[in-house]
């Protein structure tokens, strides 16, 4: 009788990790969070990073906050060379930075609309036009986005967050 419950309650563990994996999925896809090329949403766990981009060029831990941040050189998003670097707690990605360090002023437009085009269907959307670029946030939350474009020199910054 023990060996049987004992028996059950390993494969209630094993279906739970399996569904759970399956689960995740749910946060890849093509083109995601507005980032053309992209292929990992905020809130992904760190294991689907790790599965479509492979191991990190750069990998940093903090220790004291829990935070990692893995960063991914010679990305193609946009259409052009970049890097994107995901910043992850509680093992799940909460940011998405991506440098485009050329074609800035050209690569601008397509990704304002594309990340627009993602993120104006939320609560509360609003998108403030700046002198070097644009934010874009929702004012009804939780989850609470917030999408920042800089435009610096010849290349562009994009950062997204999600937070719950």
């Amino acid at each position: 009788m023990l060996r049987k419950t004992k028996n059950r309650i390993i494969m209630l563990i094993a279906l739970a990790l399996l569904l759970q994996t399956g689960l995740s999925f749910r946060y890849t896809g093509k083109d995601c969070c507005g980032i053309i090329g992209n292929r990992v949403k905020t809130r992904a766990p760190t294991s689907m990073v790790l599965l479509h981009y492979g191991l990190p060029d750069e990998r940093r831990a903090d220790r004291r906050s829990q935070h990692l941040s893995y960063a991914y050189h010679d990305v193609e998003l946009f259409g052009r060379e970049a890097e994107i670097a995901f910043d992850m707690a509680k093992f799940r990605v909460y940011q998405i930075t991506v440098t485009i360090p050329t074609d800035g002023e050209a690569v601008y437009p397509e990704a304002r609309e594309s990340i627009r085009g993602a993120y104006a269907d939320k609560r509360g959307f609003q998108l403030e036009e700046r002198e070097d670029g644009c934010t874009m946030d929702n004012t009804v939350g939780p989850p609470w986005y917030h999408a920042d474009l800089r435009l610096e020199d010849d290349s562009i910054v994009i950062t997204l967050t999600e937070q719950r």
